[in-house]
């Protein structure tokens, strides 16, 4: 999370009360005397125990409930200023206020107006200064002042190595009727001078989960990635660093009917863009794409749904390619997301000796928490990406829950609109057509005890792609033993890969 504070927005004041043990909190109350402009968006407040991370930072970060930093959240529709009794309409881990434990908490709030961005540390967002409360017997109040707002985006300083752009698509703002950005950095090889007509090969690379293009930075502080890429003996390559945000989450960077045209976004105004400005070699032979977790299966999907614009995708701890293990539910067969057919609740996570961390359910309920109209499809998080790339929208284009976040009944329908996006099923049934495009460019790397169970759904590719003929799919497997989710280092997720593309750029 990045941001500075700026001068004072707008102001609030916030009030708790309770009784015997925190009880009964009855109400909150906030104000906003000094900024008249009618305002909408989701208010939230937010305790936490954490010593080091401002709490608005902790919502959405842990979905196992008893680690969770408890926050409620409501709705705010025109606020023009009125005082208002905070009446939270959702809460995660629990629903009320009142049954927050005795103790030292801190606590915060935050009032998100940003529809452009899902990340809740968005330009224009406003929150509180940081307090520290201990709840216990007796009657108390708190106040919090709105004071604080998250400052408008500006590209951080370039480096000589390192280059960051902002742009305007106009797809995607043809699609929403507003401004919206593309966004990436670039990171050019050691040996490259200015005013030289050398081309190199080109990783995009794509991030986990809401991943941001500044994650580049992190890089240049890595010492073993930096040896490497600085070396006189290291093949010179171009990365690209794509940017994971969008209105509904992380945009996969895929064409979808709720998120947009994002795919066809990058492919004609974004890539076209940097390969003019910067010293790509854009040709096919040496394009190639990369990443983890979500962007483990962005790379796979660029690569299996644009078979030769790529010539080779490095996917690790893919998300599953398949429908029949969408984690531990399969979509087609189950009736039910959160109970398995011998009614055990679902995890969704674990540990990586086996251990279950928090459920589907859990997470189901906290991402509700966090979206608008307390749906978990607003949410921006895991399961509300998953929705808005693969679903189709409602009236008014948010996308129709794949199931019911109450129970965790499964809408067929919705399944049935999916099918697309089953990477599993396009190979097998597109094969003749793509094939020859993708015979020895899918390369996969999984640990055998994947934190999400993503495992399942990799073994069903592979065992597809190793049935496939004329031509053979050539595709290469690695599964590494007890590991979890993205636990592989530096050597493996960059040194490795390129590595092994520059050569493929060569042959």
């Amino acid at each position: 999370m990045r941001g500075s504070l700026t001068a004072v927005v707008l102001s609030g004041l916030l009030s708790l009360f309770s009784a015997a043990g925190l009880a009964e909190v009855t109400s909150i109350r906030l104000s906003n005397p000094d900024h008249p402009e009618a305002g909408s968006g989701r208010l939230f407040v937010v305790f936490t125990r954490d010593a080091e991370v401002e709490p608005r930072l902790t919502i959405g970060e842990e979905p196992a409930p008893a680690r969770a930093s408890p926050f409620f959240a409501v709705d705010l529709e025109d606020w023009d200023g009125s005082l208002l009794d905070f009446q939270p309409s959702a809460g995660f881990p629990f629903p009320s206020i009142a049954d927050l434990a005795p103790g030292r908490w801190r606590v915060q709030a935050l009032f998100d107006t940003n529809e452009v961005l899902s990340d809740l540390n968005s330009p224009g967002n406003l929150y509180s200064l940081t307090q520290t409360v201990e709840v216990e017997d007796g009657e108390q109040t708190l106040q919090l002042v709105l004071s604080e707002a998250v400052p408008e985006e500006s590209l951080p300083d370039d480096t000589e190595l390192l280059k960051f752009v902002r742009i305007r698509s106009a797809l995607l703002s043809r699609f929403y009727g507003r401004d919206i950005y593309l966004r990436a950095s670039v990171l050019l090889p050691a040996t490259w001078t200015e005013g030289s007509p050398q081309r190199y090969p080109v990783l995009f690379h794509v991030a986990g989960l809401n991943g941001r293009y500044t994650r580049s930075r992190r890089l240049l502080a890595d010492d073993e990635f930096m040896a490497y890429w600085m070396a006189p003996d290291t093949r010179p390559a171009v990365m690209v660093f794509l940017d994971g945000e969008s209105p509904f989450g992380d945009s996969y960077q895929m064409n979808s009917a709720v998120s947009g045209p994002y795919a066809d976004a990058n492919f004609s105004e974004l890539f076209p863009y940097l390969a003019d400005r910067f010293p790509i070699d854009n040709r096919p032979l040496s394009r190639f794409v990369s990443g983890c977790s979500t962007g483990g299966w962005v790379s796979m999907a660029l690569q299996i749904l644009y078979p030769d614009y790529f010539n080779g995708a490095y996917s690790l701890s893919p998300d599953s390619p398949s429908f029949r293990a969408f984690q531990l539910v399969n979509l087609y067969a189950d009736g039910n997301a959160y109970y398995s057919p011998s009614g055990m609740i679902r995890p969704s996570a674990r540990e990586t000796n086996g251990d279950p961390v928090f459920s589907i359910a859990d997470e189901v309920r906290m991402e509700a928490a966090m979206g608008r109209n307390d749906s978990y499809v607003n949410s921006g998080q895991q399961w509300a990406s998953w929705n808005a790339v693969y679903g189709q929208p409602d009236s008014e284009g948010r996308p129709i829950p794949v199931w019911d976040q109450d129970t965790g009944e499964i809408n067929r329908a919705v399944v049935e609109a999916w099918r697309p996006w089953d990477l599993d099923l396009t190979v097998r049934q597109d094969w003749s057509r793509i094939g020859s495009d993708l015979a020895g460019k899918l390369h996969f790397r999984m640990g055998d005890m994947d934190d999400y169970y993503l495992t399942n759904g990799l073994r069903i590719l592979e065992q597809t792609l190793n049935l496939m003929e004329a031509p053979a799919a050539d595709a290469s497997f690695t599964w590494v033993p007890y590991h979890g989710h993205c636990d592989f280092g530096t050597r493996v997720h960059y040194i490795d890969v390129l590595n092994d593309l520059t050569l493929r750029a060569r042959d």
